[in-house]
């Protein structure tokens, strides 16, 4: 079960990379069940809105320069009905951009994200979209993505979240 095993790229997925999918499923679905209280909400009336994912993916890729084909799939919070975001991209593997529909969801997969237990995770939001940095949480290493300058360039937000 823990062996290594071949992607359809035939890139090997490694022991770590399952030991952080079963982390992430834990967290998705630990996250909403979890009594701590979360480090603070999104907010603010300024804040940037986007119209489409493509819209965030150009914005957010003019800063960050992201890879063209990266590896892996977004992770996908779920609340209680479903799926939080609209649409999802991965700038990096474990840097990836979230669309909400509403304030409420971004507001929710916000608070998971503070009240997880599975490390620090970086992350920069606007009004209806959310740039997260699951690379810590992945790898066990700092990220070398600086989502921080997102934050000054796109008018959003910027947090360290979850512990």
């Amino acid at each position: 079960m823990w062996n290594s095993s071949v992607n359809n790229r035939g890139v090997e997925v490694t022991k770590r990379r399952r030991s952080f999918d079963i982390a992430v499923a834990t967290f998705l679905l630990a996250g909403p069940l979890t009594g701590c209280a979360a480090q603070g909400h999104p907010t603010g009336e300024n804040l940037l809105t986007f119209s489409s994912i493509d819209e965030a993916y150009t914005a957010v890729d003019e800063i960050l320069g992201c890879e063209s084909d990266p590896g892996g799939d977004p992770i996908v919070p779920m609340g209680n009905g479903g799926r939080l975001t609209s649409a999802q991209k991965l700038c990096f593997e474990n840097v990836q951009l979230d669309l909400y529909a509403d304030q409420n969801a971004l507001q929710e997969s916000y608070r998971m994200l503070s009240d997880s237990s599975q490390g620090k995770v970086p992350l920069v939001h606007g009004k209806n979209w959310m740039v997260v940095d699951f690379s810590q949480m992945a790898t066990g290493q700092p990220s070398t993505s600086n989502i921080q300058r997102l934050a000054k360039e796109l008018n959003g937000e910027y947090s360290v979240v979850g512990g």
